[in-house]
C-alpha cells in the first residue's frame, strides 16, 4: 500500500506528496471509511521518507501534516454535532465497528478531552473520536484545545519516524 501511494503521489511531484500528507489524514478524521482503507498515518510516515530522500522538505511534511491532521478532526467534529443522532444510529448493531464506538464513546466519558489526545495515536479511535466527540457536544474551545496539542505531537513523530526509516525506502 505505502508503494502505491508513493508511486502515485510522486506522480505529481513534491506538489502531490504534500496533497496526500495533507488530505489523508483530514479524511480519516472527517470520513471513517477513508481511515479504514489508507490510514492517514500512512501517508504521513511517507512524507517522512520522502523527506529524507529530499523530494519535500522535512518542514513542509510536518506542517502540512499538522494542518491535515486539525482540518479532519475539525471536520469530524462539525458531522458528529450537525448529525449527531445520525452519527451515533449509524453504527452497526453487534461487531467490531459497534465496539470500538462504544470504547471511544467510554474513553470521552472519562476522560473528556484527553480522549481527543489518545485517539489520535490510535487507529479506529482516530477515526471515530472526532465524530463522537461532536455528536456528545463537547465544547468545541476544550476540543479544539485538545485538537491542536495531540496532532502538534503526532504529526511530527510520524514524520520523523518516516525520515528515521528513509534509508530503507523508495530511492
Amino acid at each position: 500500500m505505502v508503494a502505491w501511494l508513493t508511486e502515485h503521489t510522486l506522480v505529481y511531484g513534491s506538489l502531490g506528496v504534500l496533497a496526500a500528507v495533507l488530505l489523508l489524514p483530514a479524511l480519516e478524521a472527517a470520513l471513517p471509511l477513508v481511515g479504514a482503507l489508507m490510514p492517514g498515518q500512512t501517508a504521513v510516515l511517507m512524507g517522512g521518507v520522502l523527506a529524507w530522500h529530499g523530494q519535500v522538505t522535512v518542514v513542509a511534511a510536518l506542517l502540512t501534516a499538522v494542518a491535515g491532521a486539525v482540518a479532519g478532526n475539525l471536520i469530524g467534529y462539525a458531522v458528529g454535532r450537525r448529525w449527531n443522532a445520525r452519527v451515533l444510529s449509524r453504527i452497526p448493531d453487534g461487531g467490531q465497528w459497534q465496539r470500538y464506538t462504544e470504547r471511544a464513546l467510554g474513553l470521552i466519558e472519562r476522560r473528556g478531552g484527553a480522549a481527543v489526545f489518545v485517539g489520535r495515536f490510535t487507529a479506529v479511535l482516530r477515526t471515530l473520536v472526532p465524530a463522537l466527540c461532536g455528536a456528545t457536544r463537547m465544547p468545541l474551545r476544550r476540543y479544539l484545545g485538545w485538537s491542536l496539542v495531540s496532532s502538534a505531537v503526532w504529526a511530527p513523530a510520524f514524520v520523523l519516524i518516516g525520515y528515521a526509516m528513509g534509508p530503507a525506502g523508495p530511492g
